[in-house]
C-alpha cells in the first residue's frame, strides 16, 4: 500500500513484442471489433500504440495505414511512445478553465519541465490534456491514470506531485 494521500498506484504496461501484437491481432473477430477497440486493447496492455503494429492493424482491417494512423491522431487519448508510470490529464474545458485550470496547467508545466504529451522521465510522469472529465461542477479537474482529483488547487497539486515521488510499495 502507498504512503500517499490520494493512494494513485503507477501503471505497469507490459514491454513491447512484434510477435506477442501479431498473436494479440489474431484473437480478435473482424466481425465483431472495429479499429478503435483493437487500438484500446493494444493500448490498455504496452500503453501505446508502436509503430509497427500500424501496417498489422491495416492489413487486418482492410484500410490503408494512413487511415489507421488518421483515426489514432483523431482520438487524443492514442499514444505512439510509452507514457510513464503516471499519467496527469489535465482538463482544458471551459468550466475547467473558468475555475482555474489554466494557472494550474501552467504551474504543472513548469513543475515538471514539460508540455503536453512530453513526459518527464526523472518524475515519471506524462502530462496529456483532456477535453472533459464529465465533472463539470466540481471544476478545476484532473485525472491521474484513472482517478479523477476534483476541485484542484494549487496546494492539491502539489501534494499530489508529492505523493507520487514518495517511495511506494507496489
Amino acid at each position: 500500500m502507498s504512503n500517499s494521500a490520494f493512494n494513485i498506484p503507477k501503471i505497469h504496461f507490459e514491454d513491447w513484442q512484434l510477435e506477442l501484437a501479431v498473436k494479440l491481432l489474431d484473437s480478435f473477430d473482424i466481425d465483431e471489433h472495429t479499429l478503435i477497440d483493437v487500438l484500446q486493447s493494444f493500448q490498455d496492455r504496452f500503453g501505446y500504440i508502436d509503430k509497427t503494429l500500424i501496417p498489422l492493424l491495416a492489413k487486418f482491417f482492410n484500410v490503408s495505414s494512413t487511415e489507421v494512423q488518421g483515426v489514432m491522431s483523431f482520438y487524443h487519448d492514442f499514444r505512439t511512445t510509452k507514457p510513464a508510470s503516471y499519467v496527469l490529464k489535465i482538463c482544458q474545458a471551459e468550466s475547467c478553465q473558468s475555475m482555474g485550470s489554466r494557472k494550474l496547467t501552467a504551474e504543472l508545466k513548469a513543475t515538471l519541465d514539460i508540455d503536453f504529451h512530453e513526459t518527464n522521465a526523472a518524475a515519471d510522469i506524462t502530462l496529456e490534456p483532456v477535453y472533459c472529465l464529465g465533472n463539470c461542477s466540481c471544476s478545476p479537474n484532473l485525472m491521474i491514470n484513472s482517478k479523477i482529483i476534483s476541485r484542484l488547487t494549487s496546494e492539491k497539486l502539489q501534494q499530489l506531485l508529492q505523493d507520487i515521488k514518495a517511495p511506494q510499495n507496489d
